[in-house]
C-alpha cells in the first residue's frame, strides 16, 4: 500500500482517489502511518485489515477489522478472531501461558481442540516440543497451537491489538523497546527527511538504523546527521534512552521471492555495516528481465561470496578497486567459466575499470554464437526417466475415434492462443462441453477468469446476438495448477474428467525466455505426464499437443525447410524450447503405445486478423516498441525474416487438425508456410514508418554502438531481442497441415498493420510523429481496457 500511495504522489502531490470504495489491507503488523496514509488518499474508501498468516492458516485462524469510510480512525488497531472454535492465548518470553488476571500482553498464540485435524498436519508432527516458543507446537493438554511471535494486547477473548514483534523488542538498560515502534515514531515525525527506515539489532546488540532518504532532501547529510536528528526527535517525545550505534543509507531495501522487504538480508548488511558502508557509494544495478542484467547481479553476486562482502551484491563497481587479488580474481574467472562456460582472463577482470556491467556485455558477445540458455541435463535422459510405461492403449479396447465428442479438456484457456480455442474447439464439437483450467480459488472464479480473457482478447465475442459465440452453457470452469499432481483437481472433478471427456487439447505453458529448464519443468513438463495419465485413465482419450516451431534445432544458414517430423537434437536455447522438446518426446513415446494423438508446431503467433489484438508480453512486440523509442532499427539490408501467423488463424488450424481423424497418422503439424506465413524484418519497419512511427533504419554494427553508447536496460534488453529474432529465419514445410487446412493465412503485412493499429490504441506505442496515419478505422470497437496480455 505504501507503494501504491507513494507512486500516486510521485505524480501528483495533491492525489485523492475518491472513487475508491474499499480497501483491503493484509499482513501480520499494519503500521498505523499506514492506515492514515491510506485514509489520507482514499478518504471515502472502508479500510478492512486482515491479520493472518500462512503459518495461521493451517488452523483458520484469521481475524480482521473494519474502520467505515465516515468513522475516524481509532487509536490504534483491534482485530477480532473470526473463526468459531481457535481461541487466542497468551504466551511469556520462555513460552508459559499468561493468566489473563493478571497481564493481558505477551505473545499472541492461536490453540484448537486437541482432536483438531490440524494435529496430523507435518508441521505439527515434526514440531520440536522442546521448543516452547516454535511456530508449531501443543500445549499440555495436547491442543496443537501456533505461535505468531507478536506481542499483543488482549481486549477481550477474541479481541487483540498488535504491538510488534516479539523479536523486536530489545531490553536497552533494563528497559523494553519496541524496535518496531521507534520505526513508526520515525515514519510519524521525521517522514519529511526519511521516506522508510528499519532499526536492526545486531549480533553485537548494537542498533543499526537503515534507512532511505526522502526524495529531494539534503543528499549531503552524514550518519552523525541522521542520527542527531533520530535521537533529538526520541529526547522530544520522552522515550526511554536509546543508544543507535550506526546508520546507513540505501536506494532502496531488498524484496524477497514473496515481495516482501528482505529482513535476514536487511540483518547481513547491518552485521556488515562498515564493509557494506564502502560499497553503498557505487550505483545500484537496474532491475530488469534482460539477460545482461542477469549475468551482471550474478558477478555482483560471485565478488560478494568470494570477497565475503554483501555489500557488493546487487552494485555495479570496479571489480579492481573492492579487494580481488591473484587469487580471487582466479576464482571468479572460474564462477564464469562455470556459469556460463565463457573464458575471460582474470587479467582482462582487473583492467581499467571493468564491472560487473561491463563484464557481463564481454559474457554476451561471447555467448554471441553460441546458446544463450544452454540445456543443463541431457534431455533425451530427462524424457526417459520421466516416460511412464503404464501409459499405454494396452487392456483398452481398440481405439475409435469419437463420432461425437462428449467433452473436451482445454488447458492454458487463459492464455493469447486458449481464448480464441475455446471458440473454435466449441464451434467444431457443438454437442461437446469445454473443459478449461485456471489457477483460481473456485470453479466459479475459473470460469470467469476465463470467460472474461475471452472476452477481453476476442473482440467478435463480445457480440450477444452471434450464436458463434453462445457457447456459456457448455464452457465449464476448472480449479487448478497444471504444475501440481492431478493438476490439483478434487477427486471428483478428476473422475468426472477421466469419464466424461473424449479430448485433450494440452496449450498450458509458461514462457520466459531466460528461465532454464528446471524453472520451467512443473508446469511445461509435468504437466504433459498429467496429460498422458488422464489419457489413459477409464478409456482413450486423443492428445493434442500444443508444442512450439523453438523445439528444432535449427543450422545456421540451413536453407532447408524444416520437415514436420520428430527431432532427436535437443541443443536447444532456453528453458522454454527445452520443455516442450521434452514433452514432445513423452507424447511420441505414448502414441508408440498407442496412444492417440498429435504434436501441433506453431511460430510466433501475431495479432489477430481482424482486430490486431496481440500478446504485448511478446518479445517481437516489445523489440519492435523499442525501435521505436529508440527512433533506429537494425533493418537496412537485413536477411532477417520473421515467420509469423495470426492467433485467429492459428486457433482455426488447430481446430480443424484436432476434429480430423486423418490427423493421427500424420502425427506432426506446422502451422505456418514458408510461402503466406513470412514478412521481413525490414518490412515490418516500413510498415511502422508508413504509418507515423519514424524509425531509421540502419546497421547493426551502428545499433549495436546507439546502444552501448544511450546504456540502459531497455536498450541493452533490444540487443537480447535482435539475437533471438535473428534466429527465426528459417523455412517450414506444413505438408500435413494442408492436407487436412489448406486455407493460407491472412498477409502478415495485413497482421503487422492492425497490431499496430492496436499498439497505439491501448497505449502501448509512442504516438505516431505523423498527424495522421492510414490505421484509423471507424469500424474498430474500443479496446482500451486491454493493457498487457498474459500467457497463462
Amino acid at each position: 500500500m505504501k507503494l501504491i500511495i507513494s507512486t500516486a504522489v510521485s505524480r501528483n502531490p495533491n492525489v485523492k482517489l475518491t472513487k475508491t470504495k474499499k480497501i483491503l489491507i493484509g499482513a501480520e503488523l499494519v503500521p498505523m502511518s499506514v492506515i492514515h496514509m491510506t485514509r489520507e488518499r482514499f478518504p471515502n474508501a472502508e479500510i478492512q485489515s486482515i491479520y493472518g498468516s500462512s503459518e495461521a492458516g493451517v488452523v483458520g485462524a484469521f481475524s480482521f477489522l473494519r474502520i467505515p469510510a465516515d468513522s475516524p480512525i481509532p487509536e490504534k488497531l483491534v482485530y477480532k478472531l473470526a473463526k468459531p472454535g481457535v481461541r487466542c492465548l497468551l504466551f511469556d518470553e520462555k513460552g508459559e501461558i499468561i493468566d489473563p488476571r493478571y497481564s493481558n500482553s505477551g505473545i499472541l498464540v492461536f490453540a484448537v481442540d486437541p482432536e483438531h485435524p490440524a494435529k496430523d498436519h507435518p508441521n505439527f508432527v515434526n514440531a520440536d516440543p522442546n521448543d516452547k516458543l516454535s511456530t508449531f507446537g501443543f500445549l499440555v493438554d495436547g491442543s496443537p497451537r501456533v505461535c505468531t511471535m507478536d506481542w499483543v494486547e488482549m481486549v477481550s477473548d477474541k479481541e487483540f491489538s498488535v504491538v510488534g514483534r516479539f523479536d523486536q523488542k530489545i531490553k536497552v538498560n533494563g528497559v523494553y523497546v519496541d524496535l518496531n515502534g521507534l520505526k513508526e515514531l520515525v515514519h510519524k515525525h521525521l517522514s519529511q527527511v526519511i521516506a522508510d527506515c528499519y532499526f536492526i539489532h545486531t549480533s553485537e546488540r548494537k542498533i543499526i538504523l537503515l534507512y532511505i532518504l526522502q526524495e529531494g532532501y539534503n543528499p549531503n547529510l552524514t550518519s552523525a546527521d541522521i542520527i542527531r536528528v533520530v535521537e533529538d526527535m526520541f529526547l522530544l517525545l520522552n522515550v526511554s534512552k536509546v543508544p543507535i550505534h550506526n546508520c546507513l543509507r540505501l536506494h532502496e531495501f531488498p524484496f524477497n521471492d514473496s515481495g516482501k522487504v528482505d529482513l535476514k538480508k536487511l540483518k547481513r548488511i547491518a552485521e556488515n555495516v562498515e564493509q557494506y558502508g564502502q560499497a553503498v557509494d557505487y550505483p545500484a544495478l537496474m532491475v530488469t528481465r534482460t539477460f545482461l542484467t542477469k549475468i551482471a547481479f550474478k558477478i555482483s553476486e560471485f565478488s560478494s561470496q568470494i570477497l565475503d562482502n554483501p555489500g557488493l551484491y546487487g552494485r555495479n563497481f570496479y571489480i579492481g578497486g573492492v579487494g580481488f587479488d591473484s587469487l580471487s580474481i582466479g576464482r571468479l574467472a572460474l564462477a564464469l567459466r562455470e556459469e556460463y562456460g565463457v573464458e575471460i582472463s582474470p587479467m582482462i577482470l582487473l583492467s581499467n575499470s571493468m564491472s560487473p556491467k561491463d563484464v557481463a556485455q564481454l559474457v554476451v558477445d561471447i555467448l554471441d554464437d553460441k546458446l544463450v540458455i544452454p540445456p543443463t541435463i541431457d534431455l533425451a535422459a530427462e524424457a526417459a526417466k520421466l516416460d511412464d510405461a503404464s501409459v499405454t492403449a494396452e487392456g483398452f479396447p481398440p481405439f475409435v475415434y469419437p463420432k461425437e465428442v462428449r467433452g473436451i479438456v482445454l488447458t492454458g484457456a487463459t492464455s493469447f492462443l486458449g481464448a480464441f480455442l475455446i471458440f473454435e474447439l466449441a464451434h467444431k464439437f457443438p454437442r461437446a462441453k469445454i473443459y478449461c483450467l485456471a489457477r483460481t480459488e473456485t470453479e466459479k472464479l475459473a470460469f470467469l477468469r476465463t470467460y472474461s480473457n475471452a472476452s477481453r482478447l476476442v473482440i467478435a465475442s463480445r457480440n450477444k446476438n452471434d450464436p458463434w459465440y453462445d457457447v456459456r452453457d457448455r464452457w465449464v470452469g476448472l480449479r487448478g495448477d497444471v504444475s501440481k499432481e492431478r493438476w490439483a483437481l478434487s477427486d471428483e472433478r478428476w473422475k468426472e474428467i477421466c469419464e466424461e471427456t473424449d479430448m485433450i487439447v494440452h496449450n498450458a505453458a509458461e514462457v520466459h525466455w531466460l528461465y532454464n529448464y528446471n524453472e520451467l519443468k512443473a508446469t511445461n513438463v509435468l504437466s504433459t505426464v498429467t496429460v498422458l495419465q488422464l489419457a489413459t485413465t477409464h478409456h482413450l482419450k486423443v492428445v493434442h499437443y500444443i508444442s512450439t516451431i523453438g523445439t528444432i534445432a535449427m543450422a545456421k544458414g540451413s536453407d532447408k525447410p524444416l520437415e514436420e517430423k520428430m527431432y532427436s537434437n535437443w541443443n536447444l536455447s532456453g528453458g522454454y524450447s527445452q520443455t516442450k522438446w521434452v514433452s514432445e518426446q513423452l507424447i511420441n513415446k505414448a502414441r508408440s503405445r498407442g496412444v492417440p494423438a498429435t504434436i501441433i508446431r506453431p511460430a510466433i503467433i501475431a495479432g489477430d486478423s481482424g482486430y490486431g489484438v496481440c500478446n504485448t508480453d511478446d518479445y517481437i512486440w516489445r523489440y519492435v516498441e523499442g525501435c521505436i523509442k529508440l527512433g533506429i532499427c537494425p533493418a537496412n539490408a537485413s536477411p532477417v525474416t520473421w515467420t509469423m501467423d495470426p492467433v485467429d488463424h492459428v486457433a482455426k488450424v488447430i481446430a480443424e487438425i484436432v476434429s480430423s481423424e486423418e490427423a493421427l497418422s500424420k502425427f506432426v503439424f506446422h502451422i505456418s508456410d514458408s510461402e503466406h506465413s513470412v514478412i521481413t524484418e525490414k518490412r515490418v519497419f516500413e510498415i511502422a514508418d508508413s504509418v507515423g512511427w519514424t524509425v531509421l533504419q540502419d546497421t547493426r554494427e551502428k545499433f549495436r554502438t546507439i546502444i552501448w553508447r544511450n546504456p540502459s536496460p531497455d536498450n541493452h534488453a533490444l540487443l537480447a531481442f535482435m539475437r533471438m529474432l535473428m534466429d527465426l529465419s528459417f523455412r517450414v514445410d506444413n505438408t500435413n497441415t494442408r492436407s487436412i487446412y489448406p486455407t493460407p493465412c491472412p498477409s502478415p503485412e495485413l497482421v503487422v498493420r492492425k497490431s499496430l493499429f492496436h499498439l497505439d490504441r491501448v497505449s502501448y506505442l509512442d504516438q505516431p510523429t505523423a498527424a495522421e496515419t492510414e490505421l484509423k478505422d471507424e469500424e474498430y470497437p474500443d479496446v482500451r481496457p486491454f493493457t498487457r496480455t498474459g500467457r497463462h
